[in-house]
């Protein structure tokens, strides 16, 4: 670094002064760079000023350069709000996208406590015993209808918090995943699914007999179908020669209203109805006949087979409290229309018919969650088995 210190003459003034000037280098065009200062009276002064500033320049070189200021971590919290706004909603169902914001929402709006603490927590400092906790926690926080969140739904916001946490890792976010193999999570009592026996689907029957739920409880029954699917139908989904029903949408009702998605599965299925279920089809298509005279230019012809009067779609949500009325008025208690679903499916297994066709009818991913859920009603066969084997054994020898 090279400097000089030269006199100079300021106009109107008898007393020259004196100056410095620095060469400190290159800018960032690669041109020399200068810097100076005047205005001094005597040459001593201009010299220990230019010695002070060549000496605080190459303190600032030699210092460490300076470390940016490390940028706050994502916490849990915040991390469940991203993942679900931007990788959810590219890969799920908005229904699912819904449920899932519940779900999340347990945690991130906790005013206080353990759950609270979790949710400020950086994903970095997780600790598995620290989710424990606040899951545990939450069996104790105010449902909306309950006076405390259910085991069920404290294990579905752990099964998001583990989806969830599996993404920060794969972005590296975290080293691992504290969910994995996380055991004593708040166990869930599985009771068998309830089905309706033979004398109480004759009661209900009768209780929706004359009703416009009549022909939508026939064809449940008789098809396994889930309410948004049955909700769905139109009546080109029946051949009426050969009595198929296709089953291939579904109705879904979100915040934003009510849609048309495809099946669970996302899979058609084609399976025969029963005598019954015809009949039941086809005074419903005359009822529908009437409300079409009735509304006349008004009528939104959707080609729906279960539609409000006006030929819109039914809402789901009311439609289930609909038919639950109609199990009370049969005497029918502790049951949904989702019990439907499963008498379908309980009666034909405890008949003997094969779980592989039950379960296509159901629509089923794969035949072991039929065998899961519907263990109770397969025949015990085991008295049979040892009955066969004393035969083969103690038989005659050939």
């Amino acid at each position: 670094m090279k400097g000089s210190v030269t006199k100079y003459i300021v106009k109107g003034s008898s007393r020259p002064k004196w100056r410095y000037r620095l060469r400190v280098g290159k800018d960032e065009g690669g041109n020399q760079a200068r810097e100076g200062r005047g205005g001094f009276a005597k040459e001593g002064e201009a010299r220990d000023a230019m010695d002070g500033r060549i000496k605080e320049i190459k303190e600032q070189r030699s210092a460490a350069p300076k470390q940016p200021p490390k940028p706050p971590e994502v916490t849990l919290g915040a991390w469940l709000r991203a993942w679900i706004e931007t990788y959810a909603t590219q890969r799920c169902q908005r229904k699912t996208i819904e449920r899932y914001r519940q779900l999340a929402a347990y945690i991130t709006t906790a005013p206080d406590g353990e759950i609270a603490e979790l949710a400020q927590t950086p994903l970095s400092d997780i600790r598995r015993s620290q989710i424990k906790l606040a899951l545990f926690a939450l069996l104790r926080a105010k449902g909306k209808r309950r006076e405390h969140l259910s085991a069920h739904t404290v294990r579905h916001v752990a099964g998001l918090l583990s989806v969830a946490l599996s993404e920060a890792t794969e972005l590296e976010l975290l080293t691992a995943n504290p969910m994995l193999r996380m055991k004593g999570l708040p166990t869930i009592e599985h009771g068998d699914a309830r089905s309706l026996t033979p004398d109480e689907i004759r009661a209900l029957r009768a209780a929706c007999q004359g009703d416009w739920t009549f022909a939508l409880v026939e064809v449940s029954l008789a098809s396994g179908a889930r309410r948004g699917e049955l909700l769905a139908l139109t009546w080109a989904d029946i051949d009426w020669v050969s009595r198929a029903l296709t089953v291939n949408k579904s109705l879904e009702q979100t915040a934003d209203g009510l849609r048309i998605k495809s099946t669970k599965s996302k899979k058609p299925r084609h399976f025969r109805l029963s005598q019954g279920a015809i009949v039941a089809l086809q005074f419903q298509r005359e009822q529908q006949q009437e409300h079409r005279r009735m509304f006349a230019a008004d009528y939104q012809e959707r080609g729906l087979i279960f539609a409000a009067p006006n030929g819109d779609f039914l809402k789901p949500d009311l439609v289930s409290q609909v038919i639950v009325r109609r199990l009370k008025k049969a005497g029918i208690t502790d049951a949904s229309m989702h019990s439907l679903r499963h008498s379908h499916a309980s009666n034909l297994i405890s008949r003997g018919v094969p779980v592989p066709a039950v379960s296509a009818r159901l629509g089923h991913a794969d035949v072991s969650i039929t065998n899961r859920i519907y263990a109770h009603a397969i025949p015990d066969d085991d008295l049979r088995a040892a009955d066969e084997w004393d035969g083969l054994i103690d038989g005659p020898v050939q």
